[in-house]
């Protein structure tokens, strides 16, 4: 299936029709990402997504960038604690990815996924067991449709030396199977 969005720059955006939206998470599933759960504070709570949409912006000063669907209970965490951490899963955490990725309930956010976590520099909770971590101060936030861009500086971070990480690819979770070079 091709398809073509062609709005010009500065032309007023519509909805995009639901077999256009299937034909556009088919084409940016074929990019291969990591696999991560962004995670924050909402008061006593602890709020957490999976999610793929995260990006280093710049090594100086150190900034990363999350970006999140505006109705999620992450990104009034992230707003109200002014902070948020991003654990890079292994491929071992399957599991927790598949419970993150589910809607927020009143139970999920009691139970955090029954996920083990500890915090470095902000509170915000960052995952045992994960291959590496980022713990952020919120700096900047940008509108991006249905997603805000958070922009955050690493203030704490952390990384193990051995294991895989898990990935995601064309709707579904995949592992590394051999180094290529």
């Amino acid at each position: 299936m091709g398809g073509r969005i062609n709005r010009g720059v500065g032309a007023a955006t519509a909805p995009v029709p639901d077999e256009q939206r299937a034909w556009l998470r088919s084409m940016m599933g074929r990019f291969a990402t990591g696999v991560t759960v962004v995670a924050a504070r909402r008061g006593p709570l602890l709020a957490g997504m999976t999610a793929n949409a995260i990006a280093t912006i710049s090594m100086d000063p150190p900034l990363m960038m999350a970006s999140i669907n505006t109705r999620s209970e992450t990104h009034q965490g992230i707003i109200e604690s002014h902070a948020f951490a991003v654990s890079v899963l292994s491929s071992g955490q399957r599991s927790i990815a598949e419970c993150f990725a589910q809607p927020t309930t009143a139970a999920k956010l009691r139970r955090f996924c029954d996920a083990p976590w500890h915090e470095a520099e902000t509170g915000s909770p960052i995952l045992d067991g994960s291959i590496a971590y980022f713990d952020c101060r919120l700096i900047e936030r940008h509108p991006g449709g249905d997603h805000t861009l958070f922009i955050g500086e690493i203030v704490a971070a952390g990384f193990e030396e051995e294991g895989d990480p898990l990935i995601y690819f064309a709707s579904g979770y995949r592992r590394l199977h051999e180094e290529v070079g």
